[in-house]
């Protein structure tokens, strides 16, 4: 019994991932199927993404505010959400702007259950439950992977629509495992009653209680916005060198894959190396990643440069929740996970639009090398901002 709560949280993990691949991994692929140009699936993924941003903060604070543990029920809803929003995909999705308008909201809420997971596994744990985050995420990255190299080949032989249909399966197994992710003894009540007392204020006040981590976000903001690039336009970019979803879907399991040694020694890693010095490491590998996918010549390359996961998303997949976690005063934290989380989507928000318009413009080398740019600004500042500001 005392395995069961690292079990049940890394279905919980590997389930979201998977969908997370599902929905972002394949955005290209079904989108150029159905029509979409380079551009416009930017527009689509954009345009869901900037929601996501606007609501995440907003969904964060009104669960930190809340008296009572209300997590399971968040991620409750939001899966009835994605599940209708499949549906409606699959049965209505026939014309260019029901397709874009349905896929934009996938993507949306896709997002806005990251944070809201991340919560759940922090608040049990501050509450003697013991969880293994490291393990469970990592679990996560199989699945990705796993979904990302049988998708790939199981659409080419089928058709598009599949990654939809495997949405609304994912999402409804997803449902029934978080509404049993209980434990006994632990209590209703969110915080204790003083930490309560504490609470109210808004976004103006968390940047001014938390000045460096607020600049260390704005960072990640622009390394995300090169990560998505390369994650949304990876068909993309293996395209340009002669090969299809296949070749493209094999990348994206190597990525995943070669997280996991980082994940599953997270713990071990992180008693000897602080968050804050790890989360810039992780920023380091990802502006690695995009100067090999750059300077690619072909497949072994880009296989390469996908592995450097081990130590870009990879690490930075787990420590960027303990990060938050050690940063963050206990009353702000799923707001402090939110807005990280937001950062992640506002890149998504600009590298799609970004992306797409410099492929149409440019082509892959030349999106590649703004990408590579940005993801070097982003390093540089996380680099002279990130360390521990409070919380713990």
């Amino acid at each position: 019994m005392k395995y069961r709560p690292t079990i049940q949280y890394s279905m919980i993990q590997g389930i979201f991932w998977g969908c997370f691949a599902l929905v972002f991994a394949f955005s290209s692929v079904y989108l150029l199927a159905k029509g979409f140009t380079n551009t416009q699936v930017g527009y689509v993924m954009a345009a869901g993404s900037a929601l996501s941003a606007l609501l995440q903060p907003a969904l964060g604070g009104f669960v930190d505010r809340s008296k009572k543990l209300i997590l399971h029920s968040v991620l409750i809803a939001l899966s009835m959400i994605m599940i209708v929003l499949a549906g409606l995909l699959l049965s209505l999705g026939k014309t260019f702007w029901l397709i874009a308008l349905l896929y934009g909201l996938l993507v949306t809420f896709q997002q806005m259950i990251t944070p809201i997971t991340y919560s759940l596994s922090m608040f049990f744990l501050s509450r003697g439950v013991h969880i293994n985050f490291g393990i469970a995420r990592g679990i996560g990255s199989i699945s990705y992977a796993v979904v990302a190299a049988v998708l790939g080949v199981l659409v080419e032989k089928w058709n598009e629509d599949l990654v939809i249909a495997c949405v609304i399966i994912f999402y409804a197994v997803f449902l029934v495992v978080v509404a049993t992710f209980h434990f006994h003894g632990v209590k209703e009540e969110k915080l204790p009653q003083e930490v309560q007392e504490k609470k109210g204020g808004g976004m103006i006040a968390f940047v001014r209680e938390n000045p460096a981590f607020s600049v260390v976000l704005l960072g990640n903001v622009f390394v995300f916005i090169s990560h998505n690039i390369l994650n949304n336009y990876l068909f993309q970019i293996v395209e340009y060198h002669g090969y299809g979803s296949k070749e493209m879907g094999y990348a994206a399991a190597v990525a995943a894959v070669f997280e996991l040694p980082t994940l599953f020694l997270l713990s071990r890693i992180n008693s000897k190396i602080s968050s804050a010095n790890l989360f810039r490491l992780s920023m380091v590998f990802f502006f690695l990643k995009n100067l090999c996918l750059y300077l690619a010549t072909g497949m072994p390359m880009i296989y390469f440069a996908m592995s450097l996961h081990i130590l870009g998303y990879g690490l930075f997949a787990g420590i960027s929740v303990i990060y938050v976690n050690e940063s963050i005063a206990v009353q702000d934290q799923t707001r402090g996970q939110a807005l990280m989380t937001m950062t992640v989507t506002l890149g998504a928000v600009i590298g799609s639009l970004l992306g797409g318009s410099l492929i149409d413009r440019i082509q892959v080398p030349g999106m590649l090398l703004v990408s590579g740019v940005i993801a070097l600004i982003g390093t540089i500042i996380v680099s002279i901002f990130a360390r521990k500001t409070g919380g713990h």
